[in-house]
């Protein structure tokens, strides 16, 4: 039997520790979001992520109710699949991505503030095969589209639909994909 790595361990606690020092002031993690979800494809699998969100300092287009900014989403995912005897029914996932947002401005809106955002990043998973699926290298990139709403006193709440795509961009064949309907909870820090 082959030992599996359990490399997340070290990102888990990084996070952990990250997000304790959000809660106190650090100002590189703004939000800690909560995200679960499943695929669309055939093989049944369930997705749970931490993720810890770093907002940019630069807006664009502020002159009206509306504007576009963005923030870093790091995120550690466990993906669980419906495999067959033999299959790796597990994996998880580490990824960075940068996010686009276009966003209405909280205290015009108020305290609700609805959101579309976009992003591209990059992947590192912790096997190459998920069920049926063979991924064939462990890097992969992800692009996510996705509707929300801020809302609470301050806009420190987050609900937000996403839809994502994460394929290894045919670097090397076979290349399954996986397509994730997901739903985000986070808070912001401040």
């Amino acid at each position: 039997m082959k030992p599996t790595v359990r490399f997340p361990a070290i990102p888990l606690l990084l996070l952990a520790c990250m997000t304790t020092a959000g809660a106190n002031g650090n100002n590189w993690v703004d939000a800690i979001s909560l995200t679960l979800g499943s695929d669309e494809d055939s093989i049944d699998a369930d997705i749970y992520r931490l993720g810890l969100q770093n907002r940019w300092e630069r807006t664009w287009f502020n002159g009206g109710a509306w504007h576009v900014g963005g923030y870093w989403d790091a995120e550690l995912a466990y993906i669980k699949a419906d495999a067959k005897a033999g299959e790796n029914d597990e994996l998880y996932d580490f990824s960075l991505t940068p996010v686009f947002r276009v966003q209405r401005d909280t205290a015009l809106s108020s305290g609700v503030s609805p959101f579309a955002e976009a992003g591209i990043g990059a992947h590192l998973f912790s096997e190459t095969r998920l069920a049926s699926e063979n991924y064939s290298t462990a890097v992969q990139f992800g692009s996510l589209l996705g509707l929300g709403l801020g809302f609470g006193r301050r806009g420190q709440y987050e609900l937000a639909y996403r839809y994502q795509h994460i394929s290894n961009a045919s670097i090397k064949t076979p290349s399954d994909e996986l397509n994730l309907h997901m739903l985000r909870l986070g808070y912001f820090f401040y």
